[in-house]
């Protein structure tokens, strides 16, 4: 599986949205990939493909302004979500709310962890991923696969029986065949994909590698 996050990047927010999701539909070829755009752009996007929240919060409906709420995310379309993601880290106590209320409504998670250890803590939690990104790669020029592939591996084993994803830096299809072979699920990219020139002949190429 590929998970493809939008984050804010220009690229690929309002209208913008729709178009990036149309080209990486058109280029999956039948592979699992995953769109995660912004809240804001969740009921605009229309695709057989699977689209996860890029954040939710562990509340119930009340008071909560400005929060992801379980209901809301799930009712906008999302089928899934990202949790704890490093430019949108929580507390344990927090990530552990936001997995138990994604649970209920049946929404697929998406922990992400910048250590192994973290990946070992957060398994208890029982999410349905376990998303391996070292912050000093993400955006950066140099893969997590080449560069750190022993705590690929590392983060693949504390995982224990949650299925482990990789990211930071990926952005070829030796990348993702690396973390295959490595033990993971799939990856989780956003700028590798965003930013890339031709959408859909890059995700056609990383659907290569699985």
């Amino acid at each position: 599986m590929i998970i493809v996050n939008y984050k804010a990047y220009e690229q690929a927010i309002g209208d913008n949205s729709e178009k990036i999701t149309q080209e990486l539909e058109e280029g999956a070829e039948g592979e699992e990939v995953i769109v995660c755009p912004q809240t804001a752009d969740l009921n605009r996007i229309d695709t057989d493909l699977s689209v996860y929240s890029q954040h939710l919060d562990g509340v119930d409906a009340g008071s909560h302004t400005g929060s992801n709420q379980v209901k809301a995310v799930k009712d906008a379309g999302a089928a899934g979500t990202l949790i704890n993601h490093s430019e949108k880290r929580l507390d344990d106590e927090d990530i552990e709310a936001a997995v138990d209320k994604a649970n209920e409504k049946g929404l697929t998670t998406v922990v992400c962890a910048q250590t192994p250890e973290e990946c070992a803590k957060f398994s208890e939690f029982e999410p349905d991923y376990i998303a391996f990104e070292p912050p000093e790669l993400i955006g950066g020029d140099t893969s997590v696969s080449k560069a750190e592939p022993g705590l690929i591996k590392e983060a693949v084993e504390e995982s224990g029986k949650i299925d482990t994803l990789t990211g930071a830096g990926i952005k070829t299809r030796e990348d993702v065949e690396k973390s295959i072979e490595l033990g993971c699920k799939g990856v989780l990219i956003a700028s590798g994909v965003v930013k890339s020139e031709n959408i859909k002949n890059k995700i056609q190429e990383l659907c290569h590698g699985l």
